[in-house]
């Protein structure tokens, strides 16, 4: 049995479960997400299918750019979760820079990420004016769907009252 004293210096503290980004819970990748991360290093983490965040284990990226990775994967997911309506236009530059990749042929999924990614603060978003604002608009519905009540709000709706 611990002793107070350790317990106090938590030495044999549980850890904290992870928090969710947008509801969204991380996890480690499966073992062919792995092998898909080993041959691409270059892919910071994936929304995986089951609704997870997956960061890549074998990124070189820093722990606030692993922190941005999540963040851009938790808006992913939130997307394809509530599906709202995206209306944007790519560029010429985002053309150039998704050429070659699993988004060149997926227009629906390219505008998606570059969302995501402005969302993010990931600068290879390459945005203009008007995908910022679509990306600000997206990030205020995630926020207020995700939102967690106040403990007013909790009792008040617990005691079947609504808010005027």
């Amino acid at each position: 049995m611990p002793c107070l004293l350790s317990q106090a210096y938590g030495a044999n503290q549980k850890p904290k479960a992870q928090q969710a980004i947008f509801g969204y819970q991380m996890r480690q990748p499966y073992e062919s997400e792995a092998q898909f991360f080993k041959s691409r290093p270059e892919v910071g983490g994936m929304a995986a299918g089951d609704g997870k965040i997956v960061l890549n284990p074998y990124s070189k990226l820093s722990q606030n750019e692993k922190m941005a990775v999540a963040k851009n994967e938790a808006a992913r997911l939130w997307i394809r979760d509530n599906k709202p309506k995206i209306d944007i236009d790519i560029n010429d530059a985002q053309k150039r820079f998704f050429a070659g990749t699993e988004y060149a042929q997926n227009p629906q999924a390219m505008k998606e990420t570059i969302l995501a990614r402005i969302i993010s603060g990931d600068p290879s978003a390459n945005a203009d004016k008007a995908q910022i604002q679509a990306a600000n608009q997206l990030l205020s519905q995630i926020e207020k769907s995700t939102a967690k009540p106040t403990i007013t709000q909790s009792i008040m709706s617990a005691m079947g009252m609504k808010r005027k």
